[in-house]
């Protein structure tokens, strides 16, 4: 698996720097998961997604995950990718500042 950060980016942030993101994770919205999974079909992925925990579970993998940051699971999506044989699960942070980061 591998574990990427991302954050919307406005032009405002680009041209004129208005805003107080950074490229740093603090100022990141979302924290994307790729996981390869060959010779898996959708329908055989069970996933679970609480506050600090990924759970995936195929009929030949495993995999539980503590994730580094807590996140929101009710605004969390999941996207199979057949041809890439990959599980692309976007999770929302959750942590205790971000109302600073993103006012």
């Amino acid at each position: 698996y591998q574990i990427l950060f991302k954050q919307s980016v406005g032009t405002e942030d680009v041209f004129f720097g208005m805003s107080r993101k950074d490229p740093s994770t603090a100022c990141c919205e979302d924290m994307v998961i790729q996981i390869k999974l060959p010779e898996t079909k959708c329908s055989d992925i069970t996933l679970d997604v609480q506050d600090k925990v990924l759970d995936l579970r195929t009929a030949k993998k495993k995999l539980l995950l503590h994730l580094p940051y807590p996140v929101d699971s009710k605004k969390s999506k999941a996207c199979f990718l057949s041809e890439e044989e990959t599980l692309e699960v976007t999770l929302r942070l959750s942590r205790m500042f971000d109302f600073i980061n993103f006012a």
